[in-house]
């Protein structure tokens, strides 16, 4: 089980990923004062959040077109699409993930996730590439009660202890789909659990928060004692 030695998981990974928590912890402390995601004056931190959660590559060279939406590059593009997906999750922005009834919302979430993560001519990125991990990142940062963050560390724990059906290796083959299905496994694992006391683990950590934390030790703290 993914939370057998949760605690433990948590403790290592704050002590080797402390650049993580601060830039996190930083994040979260702006979101709770302000309470509005969506507004322009939060798209820094979410540049920010980003950048220290290793996207700065996939976002351009240069701190005006990562900042500065007048500069045309990263952040105009990161408004535009923030744009879009408002009107698909203004209901559920303030809610946690064991609030909202997520069949109801599984399309929207679907199709926000689609738009942040589409590539090609409306792409995110400077390069012609797809921005699903990027996607999963600032949907967390818009709300880290209801969303996940999926990279390859946590589509292999989901895929051992959920059956999701990400592929191994670094390329797990994320889509929108298979975000909500995710979601609701981790639902569904906290649930049993107990909601409470996997809040217990760490108080005063939204949960997806906590959830990343011990997917990333699952994967990659196992790999290395291999």
């Amino acid at each position: 089980m993914l939370f057998q030695n949760a605690a433990a998981s948590i403790e290592r990974y704050n002590r080797l990923c402390l650049h993580y928590n601060l830039a996190a912890d930083a994040v979260y402390r702006e979101l709770r004062r302000s309470r509005a995601p969506f507004t322009p004056e939060y798209d820094p931190y979410l540049i920010a959040a980003l950048i220290a959660f290793d996207m700065g590559r996939m976002m351009g060279s240069g701190l005006p077109n990562r900042y500065d939406p007048d500069a045309g590059g990263f952040a105009r593009r990161l408004h535009q699409k923030l744009g879009q997906v408002q009107p698909l999750l203004d209901i559920i922005i303030h809610r946690t993930l064991f609030e909202i009834d997520l069949p109801q919302h599984a399309n929207a979430v679907n199709q926000a996730y689609t738009i942040l993560a589409r590539g090609g001519e409306e792409r995110f990125t400077e390069r012609d590439a797809e921005f699903h991990v990027g996607a999963t990142k600032i949907l967390h940062f818009l709300n880290p009660e209801l969303f996940l963050i999926v990279d390859s560390n946590a589509a292999q724990a989901l895929k051992a202890t959920c059956g999701i059906p990400y592929r191994s290796g670094s390329q797990p083959g994320y889509s929108g789909d298979l975000y909500v299905r995710s979601l609701a496994a981790v639902k569904a694992q906290i649930t049993d659990y107990g909601i409470e006391r996997f809040y217990a683990l760490e108080q005063g950590t939204p949960a997806m928060r906590i959830f990343d934390k011990i997917a990333f030790a699952y994967s990659a703290f196992q790999s290395e004692s291999r």
